[in-house]
């Protein structure tokens, strides 16, 4: 399993590095196994999908086995809202909806939900 993700800020950058597990940044993931991913990614704009993790999703989507998504709660009903669009359009968990980098408790359900899926 790796973690790929799509950071602007750094924020979901460190919050991949949290968990401890391989990670990847998502434009320089190329991979032709049949690897696992879990996405961490970010909303955008009044809560759209990056482009980068839209074109990642539309090469990588079978391989996604879920998707956490960071934000800012100051943006209301579109704090993560990236991540509904992706649970939505590909089928895949939204495991989580964090703020910054993660508090503690975000990070833990994260990494619980990884354990389970390995």
């Amino acid at each position: 399993m790796i973690v790929v993700y799509d950071s602007l800020t750094g924020n979901t950058k460190k919050a991949a590095e949290k968990l401890g597990m391989k990670t990847k940044k998502i434009n320089s993931y190329e991979n032709d196994d049949d690897e696992k991913v879990f996405l961490m990614t970010r909303s955008q704009g009044f809560g759209e999908v990056p482009i980068t993790t839209l074109e990642f999703l539309n090469k990588y989507s079978k391989r996604v086995v879920g998707v956490a998504v960071s934000g800012n709660k100051n943006w209301g009903k579109n704090f993560g809202k990236a991540g509904r669009i992706i649970e939505s359009k590909y089928n895949i968990p939204l495991v989580c909806i964090f703020e910054g980098i993660g508090f503690d408790q975000e990070i833990k359900k994260i990494k619980d939900f990884l354990l389970r899926s390995i």
